[in-house]
């Protein structure tokens, strides 16, 4: 009962301070939101074209088959629509299908294709060559299609009826068959692993808790409160244990805001494993607060953040870490080690950061207990 009072008060005292609070509730709503829109358009398409098919036949069908086949996001529409596209910049180009497309790819004297790039567009030549590579294969086709139409004419046979369809039949299947290229390696292929740390969406959380565990750690610890406990039977520890349940309790409920609102944004699954990880780095980074202690007053929170900023660059919040970092340095930091399990990449094995959050939470216990005993025996309390 004693515990859960103090716990009480202290989640008060977290509570009652405002720009704490301001920033432990809304800074996870904004950092979720900009996290999840990064991460779509980091995962959207490089490319984005409208298409207008005023030519509805197979040969268009085909042309828009094709240009799908490169990745893109192609919205095949109306003019008008397009055109609104084109005005909002939503697009990198507007494609527009003629009628008579099919007509001329036997010849192709007339242009009856074309590609209207958007202001600023810097992907006009790829799209360019990108459409050309895909009519070339039609022309071809049209062309021997047309050969093999004479042909027919001047043996004086009827052309049979599905001619089109048999002919390309054929032609797949001698590309797929006789016409495929084999290449036969002997020996084993050796490539050099390039695996670079790409910045987490959940960079901003991870360094946005480390601030939270070591301004919560600082600003809770001390204080003629926690001197009264300490001249109390085992007062230090219920004041000691029910700031770090407070913080903890308060830091987790901010995780799954955070993660709630990315996962919203990107329309994702919520991994109940990420947020596991999360909440073992602030368990680690309360431990590490309590290291803070050690220092003079004076020059703590300048030293403690800084190391907050060192520790966040070298676990790869700010930048990507190359492999080399990545193993020698950045998994054996907190910011790295909790990235590197959320993106799968080689950590330490979980045992080693609970073993650390436990061996620095009972180190700051005995700190702080010592503390206390030093400063009541300085202020003339003699503990029973």
């Amino acid at each position: 009962m004693r515990y859960l009072i103090i716990f009480k008060l202290k989640a008060m005292d977290v509570l009652a301070m405002k720009g704490l609070v301001a920033s432990l509730f809304l800074m996870p709503l904004l950092f979720g939101w900009i996290a999840g829109a990064a991460n779509i358009a980091n995962v959207a398409p490089d490319i984005r074209l409208a298409l207008t098919d005023q030519d509805q036949t197979d040969a268009s069908n085909q042309l828009i088959g094709r240009l799908l086949l490169n990745g893109w996001d192609i919205t095949v529409t109306d003019e008008q629509e397009a055109a609104r596209m084109m005005v909002r910049n939503q697009i990198d180009g507007l494609v527009t299908v003629e009628a008579g497309y099919e007509r001329s790819l036997a010849d192709l004297d007339e242009s009856y294709l074309y590609y209207e790039p958007a202001e600023g567009s810097l992907v006009t030549t790829v799209v360019r060559e990108a459409i050309a590579a895909a009519v070339l294969p039609a022309h071809a086709e049209e062309v021997l299609l047309q050969r093999v139409r004479r042909r027919y004419a001047h043996i004086g046979k009827d052309i049979p009826n599905h001619l089109d369809q048999d002919f390309r039949t054929a032609m797949s299947e001698y590309a797929s068959g006789k016409a495929s290229l084999r290449i036969d390696y002997i020996g084993r292929i050796h490539t050099e692993p390039a695996l670079t740390f790409v910045i987490s969406d959940y960079a901003m959380e991870v360094f946005f808790l480390s601030i939270y565990a070591i301004l919560g750690g600082l600003t809770l610890a001390g204080g003629g409160f926690r001197r009264r406990l300490a001249s109390t039977n085992k007062g230090i520890a219920a004041d000691y244990f029910s700031t770090l349940a407070a913080l903890f309790c308060l830091g987790s409920l901010q995780i799954v805001l955070y993660s709630t609102v990315m996962s919203l944004a990107m329309q994702s699954v919520l991994r109940i494993q990420d947020l596991l990880y999360l909440m073992l780095f602030l368990l680690m980074m309360l431990g590490i607060s309590q290291l803070f202690q050690l220092i003079s007053q004076n020059i703590r929170l300048y030293l403690s953040l800084l190391t907050v900023l060192l520790l966040s660059i070298a676990g790869g919040c700010f930048f990507p870490l190359s492999e080399l970092l990545m193993r020698s340095v950045g998994q054996f930091t907190p910011h790295g080690w909790t990235l590197g399990m959320i993106r799968g990449y080689p950590a330490l094995p979980v045992f080693y950061p609970v073993a650390l959050s436990v061996i620095l939470i009972l180190f700051g216990y005995y700190l702080q207990k010592y503390k206390a005993a030093g400063s009541v025996a300085e202020s003339g309390v003699i503990q029973a």
